[in-house]
């Protein structure tokens, strides 16, 4: 029997609401004052790691098993992913390129097109600008049977985690900054589109899949304590700023609660969704399948 997470997908869609809203607040003339605006709105930026970490979830729920026990071939793994996104994201590299045509912009087209974009190193591409994360996604996906074999038992995760997250503070703090990048606007984007950099919350999200029982027990009979860790990590990411460590602390504390959510009926439904017409479940968002058998 397959238990559906449920839960996540209405975590899935208020992150998506916070993205949309940043991106307006973030293009538009708009000169209105206050935490909301000025800070809440603007941080919603990074719910992008949250969907990383639930990307990682949802494709261990959705493959690992399946890649054991070799139900599914490599070949058929990476034709979904591309059916999944390549129509819909095509039809959008199209229309920046009609309005916007140029020689530059060919070549990021044929970029994107192949969705290996982010295999590119330090790329810094204006057609579909925001696609960064889909790169970032893409390349997961291309490295997700070694992820797999980082995940064969929980030792080796725990390993993966530490060197990952060693990983995501050198980026930021060596490879990635002035001294090795001299173009400005790269020094802000390399790190962040970095599939090393980003790498953690992907494992991390992997780590959730081997605990998932136990989390979501744990989260189910203490609500009220998952739900105040929730709340603290909320307060510390805006206490002492959002960096990787406040955004993990975050993104593992709502994921958490969320896997509780998902216990409370006692039938493997979330007590926490939102109604189906706001899940935004047809959106091409890149995720695994949120059920596990």
């Amino acid at each position: 029997m397959k238990e559906k997470y449920e839960g996540i997908d209405g975590l899935k869609a208020y992150a998506i609401i916070g993205i949309v809203l940043m991106h307006v607040i973030a293009n538009g003339e708009y000169r209105i004052e206050g935490f909301v605006f000025e800070r809440l709105i603007p941080s919603f930026t990074n719910l992008v790691f949250l969907f990383m970490m639930v990307s990682g979830f949802g494709m261990c729920c959705g493959y690992c098993q399946k890649f054991k026990d070799k139900k599914i071939s490599v070949g058929d793994f990476y034709t979904k992913r591309y059916r999944k996104i390549w129509p819909y994201f095509a039809l959008l590299c199209a229309l920046d390129f009609v309005m916007s045509p140029s020689r530059s912009a060919l070549y990021e087209v044929f970029a994107n097109l192949t969705l290996c974009q982010g295999l590119l190193p330090n790329a810094n591409i204006s057609v579909i600008g925001v696609s960064w994360t889909l790169a970032v996604i893409f390349v997961f996906y291309m490295l997700f049977p070694f992820f797999c074999f980082l995940l064969e038992n929980k030792k080796r995760a725990w390993m993966a985690v530490i060197c990952a997250v060693i990983y995501n503070f050198v980026c930021s703090t060596y490879f990635f900054d002035e001294s090795h990048i001299a173009d400005r606007v790269a020094v802000n984007f390399s790190a962040r589109t970095n599939i090393l950099y980003c790498a953690v919350y992907f494992i991390v999200g992997g780590l959730f899949f081997l605990y998932r029982n136990e989390l979501a027990e744990f989260a189910s009979k203490h609500k009220v304590i998952a739900g105040g860790i929730l709340l603290i990590a909320t307060v510390a990411y805006f206490a002492v700023g959002g960096n990787t460590l406040t955004m993990l602390f975050f993104c593992v504390a709502a994921l958490v609660y969320t896997l509780g959510c998902n216990r409370g009926g006692g039938t493997g439904q979330s007590s926490c969704q939102v109604p189906w017409q706001y899940q935004l479940r047809d959106l091409p968002v890149p995720h695994g399948n949120l059920s596990c058998a």
